[in-house]
């Protein structure tokens, strides 16, 4: 079967890319060796975050992503739980709120993003929840969270509903070039032909990207987070700092923040997971009374300078790669980027940022 495009990675990247392209009117493949969101998109407190990215190109990213999020959500058939209510970053020393003003105003050096500084008192007006020990915080408007499972399931069934395919459950096995713009995907459900390949697999994308030949550097970084069980409205809106903390819209509450490079490791590890309950005890000392019912691991596709991988591969034409964190936050600009140029219009933002050829050594042939 030849289509326009084949889309690698059905998470919040790759569902992204696979809905906008689908709508630009190009015939398109998703596929996926589990489910739509059964990666990364899975297991992650799903926060929408701008406040604390950085260096600037990444926060820029961030910051469109999070702008693109309504216009992108308007367009599904379901509710994926949406609020564009922003984060409170807060502070739990004096030494902290000293390094949250200068970096909050070296922040600011980006045009269009927003914090304001406050007092301990002002934070606990927004959230009166907040522990005494809350010294000062930062509030970014710009922030939100939606239900990521929730998200990539309608961006999926909207590829569907723009003519589309979605395969899932299907193992990729080869992909070489067999001309300029013309590629064959070898899976567990046959043959495809393309135009266009786009690599969203996460942190599997480097399985992919030596199928062809090219070296993406990209590692799995482990994250923790503890669900608590249902309970009424604690918080209105996240709150980052020394831990993250999310309420869903079923009351559960998300917390944690952890980081781990080592490697393909799923175990969960208890005194990481304690720690984390401390902190956010800390943080709201309600938290006391409410118990956790369950926690999961999620692996981060994390790389090594900070910034995503986005574009197209020099050498190999029409073979995409749309890879790094934060892929929650940047997956409705991405989607826009990527289908902007197979279409053969002048991105959105510049890419060249987030070119694979900042790793000049890792770029090869492609196999056949």
């Amino acid at each position: 079967m030849n289509v326009d495009v084949v889309v690698i990675g059905a998470g919040a990247v790759g569902c992204s890319v696979a809905f906008q392209v689908a709508g630009a009117g190009l015939k398109v493949v998703l596929m996926d060796r589990g489910f739509p969101g059964s990666g990364t998109s899975r297991a992650t407190q799903a926060g929408i975050g701008v406040y604390a990215k950085k260096p600037r190109p990444n926060l820029e990213l961030n910051m469109k992503g999070a702008e693109l999020y309504p216009s992108l959500a308007a367009k599904l058939d379901r509710d994926v739980e949406l609020r564009m209510d922003g984060v409170l970053n807060v502070v739990l020393s004096q030494e902290g709120l000293a390094k949250m003003r200068a970096f909050v105003a070296k922040q600011h050096e980006t045009p269009g993003y927003k914090a304001q500084l406050l007092t301990g008192d002002e934070a606990r007006e927004m959230e009166p929840q907040l522990s005494p020990g809350v010294v000062g915080a930062a509030f970014c408007p710009l922030d939100g969270q939606v239900n990521s499972l929730k998200y990539t399931d309608a961006l999926a069934r909207g590829v569907v509903r723009l003519g589309g395919q979605v395969k899932a459950g299907v193992e990729m096995t080869g992909i070489r070039s067999t001309g300029r713009h013309t590629w064959s995907v070898v899976t567990s459900d046959g043959e495809l032909g393309a135009e266009w390949v786009v690599n969203c697999a996460g942190v599997y994308a480097p399985e992919i990207g030596r199928m062809v030949g090219v070296d993406i550097p990209i590692a799995p970084n482990k994250g923790h987070v503890l669900v608590t069980e249902a309970i009424p409205p604690l918080i209105r809106r996240r709150i980052s700092g020394p831990t993250l903390i999310r309420q869903t819209a079923n009351g559960n509450m998300l917390l944690g923040q952890s980081e781990e490079l080592v490697g393909f490791d799923r175990a969960e590890s208890l005194p990481v997971l304690a720690a984390q309950a401390v902190v956010a005890r800390r943080v709201l000392p309600s938290l006391k009374k409410v118990k956790i019912i369950r926690s999961f691991v999620g692996l981060r596709p994390w790389p090594p300078d900070g910034l995503p991988v986005i574009g197209e591969v020099p050498g190999l034409p029409g073979f995409l790669v749309a890879v790094g964190h934060s892929g929650i936050t940047w997956s409705p600009a991405v989607g826009k980027l990527i289908t902007e140029l197979i279409t053969g219009r002048q991105p959105t933002l510049p890419l060249e940022p987030y070119s694979i050829t900042r790793f000049q050594d890792r770029v090869g042939p492609a196999t056949s």
